[in-house]
Formats: C-alpha cells, sequence, structure tokens
C-alpha cells in the first residue's frame, strides 16, 4: 500500500511536469506566431530588408515545424519573396525549393520561382517552375511577358528535359508567342527535338504550327526538315508566307494599341518583304506619338522598344539610299537607354554601318560607346568584328590579329561573325575547315544554312562589296558546296533574308 502511494506520488509529479511543459509550449507557440505575423506583416508593407531578417530567424525555429503546413508554405513564399527583393537571390531560391516540395498552390509562387532561378541564371530551374505554372494554370499564359517566356525557350542549352518539357508545355497551352508574335523558332526547336527522339508524328504536329517566313526559310534549307515541309506547297511559299504574315503581325499590333512590341515585330516583317517607306512611316508615327505625349501620360507601356523601331528605320533608309538619316537615326537610338542601362545594341550597330560605309574611326567611337557593363558574350563578338573591319582599313595589323583572336575564343557564342571575319581576313580555308563543325551543330547549322542563302540585297556600302565577292567565291568551293548539300541546300528568295547584308 505504501508503495503504491509513492508510485502515485510519482505519477502526479510527472503529469504536472508534463502538464507544465505543454502549457510553455503552447505559450512559445502563441508568442512564434505572433512574430510570424510581425514578419508578415512586414513583407506585404514592402519592408523588404525588415521582412527577410525576421523570417530568417523564425523559419530556423523547431517551432516552424509545428506550424500547419498552409502556413508554412505562406510563409516561406513571403520568405523567398522578401530575400529576393533584399538583393538575396541565393537565398530565395533554397526557401523556394522548400515551397515547391511542399506543392504550393499558388501561381504566383511559381512565376516568382522562376524569376530568381532566371536572375541566378539556373535556366532549367527556371524552365521547371515556369512549367509547372503552364501546365496548372494555362489561362494565366497570356499575363507573363515575353521577356520572361522567351529566353526559356531560347537562350542555352534547349536539349535538357526540362527545357525540352517546358517548350512543350507551351506548345500544349495553344502560346502565340504575346504581343511579340508567332514564336515560329520555338516550335522548330520543339521539331527538331522530337524528329531526334523519332517521334515524326508529333514534330509534324509541331511543324504545322509554323507559318512565319524566316523559319520557313530556315526549314526549307535544312534537309532534316524536308519531312515535315512540303516545299512546293503554298505555305513553303516564302513571298506568300510573307505577306500572310504581315497582315497578322497587322491584326497584332490592333490588338495591343498600347504596346510598341507588335509594331517592331511588323518593323520586321516589313523590311523581310522590302516595304521600306511603310517601315519608315511606322516608326515615325509611333515616335510622334512618344514625343507628343504628356511626361505623366506615356501612350505605350513598352517605352524600351522605341529604340529596335528606330533601328528598323535605319536599315529601311540605308537600303532606300538615305544613308546620313540612316546614321543619325542610330546615333539617336544609341543616346537613348537599353532595358533601363547604356544602349549597347544600337551603339554597336552604329558601328558596324559606319565601318560598312567606310568610317573606321567614327566606327570604333561608335563601338566604344557600348562601355562594358552588361556587354554580353555576343556583344563582345560584334565589338571584335567592328574592330576588325576598322582595322582592316586603317592598316592596323596589331588591331585586326587581337580581334580576330577575340573572336575565335567567342566562336561558340558567334560562330556566324567569326566565319564572317575569318573571310574578312582572307582565311577562306579556315572558314572551310570550320564549316563541317558550325553544320553538324544543332545550334548553329540554321543560322549557317540561313547565312548562305541568296536574298534580296541592297546596293553594297563601299566596304561590303569586297566582303560581298569573298562570300560568293568562298561559297562556290567545292568543298564548302559539298559541306552544305550533305545537310541542307542554297535556294534564292524575293526577299530580304540578311537583316543587314
Amino acid at each position: 500500500m505504501g508503495r503504491q502511494l509513492v508510485w502515485a506520488g510519482v505519477l502526479l509529479i510527472v503529469a504536472a511536469f508534463c502538464s507544465g511543459e505543454a502549457v510553455a509550449q503552447q505559450q512559445g507557440d502563441t508568442y512564434y506566431r505572433q512574430r510570424i505575423a510581425e514578419a508578415w506583416s512586414a513583407a506585404q508593407s514592402g519592408a523588404d530588408a525588415r521582412a527577410d531578417q525576421l523570417f530568417e530567424a523564425l523559419i530556423g525555429d523547431p517551432a516552424f515545424q509545428r506550424l500547419p503546413v498552409h502556413d508554412r508554405r505562406r510563409a516561406l513564399s513571403a520568405a523567398a519573396w522578401s530575400a529576393a527583393r533584399n538583393g538575396r537571390p541565393e537565398a530565395a531560391a533554397g526557401l523556394y525549393l522548400r515551397v515547391a516540395d511542399l506543392d504550393s498552390d499558388d501561381p504566383d509562387d511559381w512565376y516568382r520561382m522562376a524569376l530568381v532561378a532566371l536572375e541566378l541564371q539556373d535556366l532549367d530551374a527556371a524552365a521547371r517552375a515556369m512549367t509547372t505554372m503552364i501546365g496548372r494554370w494555362p489561362e494565366l499564359l497570356g499575363n507573363i511577358s515575353a521577356d520572361v517566356l522567351y529566353p526559356l525557350a531560347q537562350q542555352g542549352d534547349l536539349n535538357t528535359p526540362d527545357r525540352i518539357a517546358y517548350l512543350q508545355a507551351l506548345f500544349d497551352a495553344n502560346w502565340k508567342g504575346g504581343s511579340a508574335g508567332a514564336p515560329g523558332g520555338i516550335w522548330l526547336s520543339l521539331a527538331r527535338t522530337h524528329l531526334q527522339e523519332g517521334d515524326l508524328v508529333r514534330a509534324r504536329i509541331v511543324a504545322r504550327r509554323i507559318t512565319g517566313p524566316n523559319t520557313l526559310i530556315a526549314m526549307r534549307a535544312d534537309r532534316q526538315f524536308d519531312t515535315l515541309l512540303d516545299r512546293d506547297g503554298w505555305r513553303a511559299n516564302i513571298q506568300h508566307a510573307t505577306a500572310k504574315e504581315i497582315e497578322r503581325v497587322r491584326k497584332l499590333v490592333d490588338s495591343y494599341p498600347d504596346q510598341l512590341e507588335p509594331m517592331v515585330t511588323l518593323g520586321h516583317m516589313l523590311l523581310l518583304g522590302g516595304h521600306h517607306e511603310e517601315t519608315v512611316a511606322l516608326s515615325d508615327a509611333a515616335l510622334d506619338r512618344i514625343a507628343s505625349a504628356p511626361l505623366d501620360a506615356p501612350p505605350f507601356s513598352d517605352l524600351h522598344q522605341q529604340v529596335w523601331l528606330m533601328n528598323h528605320k535605319s536599315i529601311a533608309l540605308r537600303r532606300m539610299g538615305r544613308l546620313d538619316e540612316a546614321v543619325e537615326e542610330l546615333r539617336r537610338a544609341s543616346r537613348l537607354g537599353e532595358n533601363g542601362g547604356t544602349n549597347i545594341s544600337q551603339a554597336l550597330n552604329l558601328g558596324s554601318l559606319e565601318c560598312d560605309r567606310g568610317n573606321p574611326r567614327q566606327a570604333l567611337a561608335a563601338a566604344a560607346l557600348a562601355g562594358e557593363e552588361a556587354m554580353s558574350d555576343y556583344g563582345r563578338a560584334v565589338r571584335a568584328a567592328i574592330h576588325h573591319c576598322a582595322a582592316l582599313q586603317i592598316e592596323d595589323a596589331d588591331m585586326a590579329m587581337f580581334a580576330l583572336q577575340e573572336l575565335s575564343g567567342l566562336r561558340k557564342e558567334a560562330p556566324l561573325l567569326y566565319l564572317h571575319v575569318l573571310l574578312q581576313a582572307d582565311k577562306a580555308d579556315d572558314a572551310a575547315a570550320l564549316l563541317p563543325d558550325l553544320l553538324a551543330s544543332d545550334d548553329h547549322r540554321t543560322t549557317i544554312l540561313v547565312w548562305a542563302q541568296d536574298c534580296r540585297k541592297p546596293p553594297p556600302l563601299p566596304a561590303q562589296a569586297g566582303q560581298r565577292a569573298r562570300k560568293r567565291a568562298f561559297l562556290a568551293r567545292q568543298d564548302v558546296l559539298d559541306a552544305i548539300q550533305a545537310v541542307g541546300r542554297i535556294e534564292s528568295y524575293e526577299v530580304y533574308c540578311h537583316m543587314l547584308g
């Protein structure tokens, strides 16, 4: 009896202790939820630094795992976005992995996950997030900027499983390309993938959605696509396709009256078809609207695109023989910003134009305007090509040699520019030796074959006469013809398929 009383006393003490521990944990969890609420409030009010600091401490607390799954997901989501906006994309990416593990049912989570991965240049991770979002919420695809969708469909290695799944998700969701127009080149990549997988049925389904003349020229030039395109059919007629595409993009312009991007696409198509006066008129009308609008009420939501309208106008003016106006238009464009920074593209295009017209000093000065900040490898290759062009004209052998060496190191990013400069340097044998490797590459074959096509051209500028003669001689070489004929063909077109040629 005495022993039973002792054990009863022990049990009472343990129960009291456990009860006290439970009360303490409950009180701790209540306080923890107050702190989580504070972090959440900071995130919602835009106090990203404060929210990031709070969440970093709170999510590592053991009490976090006792929150309901829904609350954990929301907290992780808010923490990830706060970290991203606080300049910590690596931390944000790690938090978004935990959001994905909880199978978020919020499309914003997957979209922001993709944005963070894009900032980190993790294209596969970005593609996985976007594939999930598109597959679950295809109706939201039209709300996503082309600036997010296109890089994932065009840059880097498109042959990874994640990138292939992303392209297929876009296709299955019947993506039209938004205000940028039909994504024919993207469908070409997907069709090629299905061909290489031996899935001719799916390849043909994808290929039927290709209607743009640029992409159809690429398909006609490449023998691997012969099973997907009737080259004698009406759909493959390039002049017909150009006319149809111009009319389609005109409707796109009407559908997006507050955006310049469809006008840029229309300008590109008009240049392809040789409608130069209309290209100039299109650009002038849009630029006049921008200049006459109140500063607090711009007529377009994507004003950064105006430099490409000016770029198109410059090309049209050059083809019309109005060279001084073409140069001045590019000079004005180069002084405007590009995506919020220095205008690299138009500065380099100005340098190329100046060198083609025989003004090497002006060409070098224009290329220098591009600066170094945010210069891509392709941009460096363009600049090196300008330096080589200018060096030949001012007879600077050291500059020419250095530019050629730089382009050799960038041949993966800009194979066509490297090939062009090899010919410019009278190194046709080196160019011919390089050609088979380029034609064997999925990444480069289309670019090289389109370059080889015989298209309409304006009269040559002073530096272009020799360049064109060297290209003709190169393409007439038997070893070059044999390499091209093994994988493709050369045809003639009454369109300007070489935009700057």
